[in-house]
């Protein structure tokens, strides 16, 4: 085989047209998406270091963090801004262990986001196609 791909180097660029295609060449793009950002408020202030997640009825879910002024993006994959269009189930939470990524420091941080925005959501989002704002504004009681 070595020696037909010496002698005929045409077949070697079919060949590897031919694996690129069966292979791909990443940068998956995914339908049936739709770019949210937004705020999170918990009693009016921003809420920091906060998790949300889309999780529509039957697919993957989006994930998306706040930074200190509470603005979140869903991302669907790490490299794609989005999430599945249509209804999704909502959770926020900002409980657990956290990591400041430029230093690396890691700490604990206690719940502050009520479990009825969590563990016993209420909430949801019908997401549409294209790009969309959408604010959470959180109550504590």
């Amino acid at each position: 085989m070595f020696s037909l791909l010496i002698k005929h180097p045409m077949l070697l660029v079919f060949l590897g047209a031919a694996v690129m295609t069966a292979v791909g060449c990443g940068g998956e793009k995914y339908d049936n998406l739709g770019e949210v950002s937004g705020t999170i408020t918990l009693d009016g202030e921003p809420l920091k270091h906060a998790v949300i997640t889309f999780q529509p009825k039957g697919g993957r879910p989006a994930y998306g963090k706040t930074g200190e002024d509470g603005k979140y993006t869903m991302r669907y994959t790490g490299s794609q801004a989005g999430a599945t269009v249509g209804m999704n189930s909502v959770t926020i939470t900002n409980g657990g262990e956290k990591r400041d990524e430029e230093s690396g420091k890691v700490w604990f941080q206690k719940e502050e986001v009520p479990s009825k925005y969590n563990s016993k959501t209420t909430l949801d989002y019908d997401v549409q196609p294209g790009q969309q704002t959408h604010d959470f504004k959180l109550e504590s009681k």
